[in-house]
């Protein structure tokens, strides 16, 4: 076929206009993608993404933070460190990030007392805090700590036979002391006339009345109340047959404790035998219960109940029992839970409630909030590490100091990738690569044999 000198001309128009339109479009794009960014994660558990209360605390972070990061260079760490960090430099232009090779400085290592590489010193106007790991709870944390603008004070109030803040024992809370500690709350035991001194000068001050196992006297139940009058906050930690001598307290908080012990027949699915320990799957709609990744175990508790939905106090039912669960009455030995039965004549049944959170306005900036829990063990050396317990006592914590940021900021887990076969699953597949496959592969070999023979 002749093609004509026109064609020609055209042809190449086209190819002309082509490249020039290829061109651009390369050029576009290089200008879109250098003034625009726009990354998506599509991992099961998002961890390569921050959460949207670390984006929302990096946005409205206004005082300089420094991240002094010890690697060496080439560490196998450095990478993850390094795109950890650049996702937080994203967000906010108060991130100062510093790399050190621990081993052309030797004096700074020293001087912030380093214990391992990748390990990262993050300081703000409120001092320094160390991150061991690389995970965005502990970093987030870490710069919500250096850059609050005064430190949250927690009192445990002392003297009516409380737990110990600084005990090891099964019963007190010294590894709750310590992990609050970490996260920057100022941590105090006092008694309670100290407590009303220090609150002079405090008024963001949260007490803490942690399972009181002897009478109140007059004197200091007054000055709780005054506390609460005032506009104070205040954990609440009640026990079954416990803090003797505050139903004046109660009262004013518009409670009330429903008597007996809760019963969960639920807790045999956990492998629990003392049907005394309940498990919590119901929560509230609300911040402290937003982050929480699986059940809370309360062990020995009594249920709470709200008095007058109309005083001033807007109460939120935190968490209750499960339906089946009940109240029993009267004292339960440790031998007798695995008998006990329902009383339809004695008992209360569930659902029963565990938590309230009250809050109410004491003035235009101020907000006055209140926790009150039917246990106390949870929090205890030896059920802190259960469950979503620790969770549920950091993120109490955090609202009752009004730092909801903190209370956001989840704790993010590698998916669970394992492959669980049953017996027959994995009898099927062992025969499969022992039998099947290479009798496959002998079938396969045979057939292409017997095709090329009958060539």
């Amino acid at each position: 076929m002749k093609v004509s000198r026109g064609l020609k001309y055209q042809h190449r128009l086209q190819q002309l206009i082509f490249y020039g339109l290829l061109l651009i479009v390369v050029a576009s794009v290089a200008v879109l993608s250098h003034r625009y960014d726009f990354t998506a994660d599509w991992t099961a558990n998002h961890r390569h993404s921050l959460s949207p209360a670390t984006i929302e605390l990096l946005e409205i972070l206004d005082s300089p933070v420094t991240i002094e990061v010890f690697i060496s260079p080439g560490h196998g760490y450095q990478q993850a460190i390094e795109s950890l960090l650049g996702r937080y430099q994203q967000h906010s232009t108060q991130l100062q990030i510093r790399y050190i090779d621990p081993v052309t400085q030797p004096q700074r290592v020293r001087e912030l007392a380093i214990q391992q590489q990748a390990e990262m010193v993050v300081s703000g106007q409120q001092g320094q805090q160390h991150v061991l790991d690389l995970s965005e709870q502990s970093l987030s944390n870490a710069i919500i700590n250096v850059s609050r603008h005064t430190l949250p004070t927690l009192i445990f109030i002392t003297g009516h036979g409380e737990r110990d803040i600084v005990g090891d024992n099964s019963f007190d809370m010294a590894q709750w002391r310590h992990q609050l500690s970490v996260i920057g709350f100022d941590v105090q035991s006092l008694s309670i006339q100290d407590a009303a001194q220090h609150s002079n000068t405090d008024d963001n001050a949260v007490w803490v009345i942690a399972s009181s196992q002897q009478l109140w006297p007059a004197a200091d139940i007054a000055i709780l109340q005054n506390h609460l009058q005032q506009g104070g906050n205040l954990l609440w930690l009640s026990e079954p047959e416990t803090d003797i001598g505050l139903s004046s307290i109660s009262e004013q908080l518009n409670l009330n404790f429903i008597p007996g012990t809760i019963i969960d027949p639920n807790a045999g699915k956990l492998g629990l035998e003392d049907p005394r320990f309940v498990i919590v799957t119901d929560y509230a709609n609300h911040p402290v219960t937003s982050t929480l990744s699986s059940v809370t175990l309360l062990p020995i508790a009594h249920a709470i109940q709200i008095a007058d939905t109309t005083s001033d106090w807007q109460a939120t039912e935190l968490m209750q029992s499960q339906s089946d669960s009940w109240s029993a009455l009267g004292q339960l030995t440790p031998q007798q839970p695995e008998t006990v039965l329902f009383d339809e004549a004695l008992d209360i049944p569930g659902p029963l409630l565990l938590g309230v959170l009250l809050e109410r306005s004491i003035s235009k900036n101020q907000q006055q909030r209140v926790a009150v829990l039917g246990d106390g063990d949870f929090v205890s050396n030896l059920y802190l590490g259960n469950a979503a317990n620790l969770e549920l006592a950091m993120a109490l914590t955090n609202w009752l100091a009004a730092d909801d940021k903190a209370i956001q900021i989840p704790l993010i887990k590698t998916a669970d990738s394992q492959l669980l076969l049953s017996e027959l699953q994995a009898l099927l597949i062992g025969f499969g690569f022992l039998l099947f496959l290479p009798l496959t592969l002998l079938m396969i070999g045979i057939g292409f044999w017997w095709s090329r023979k009958r060539r």
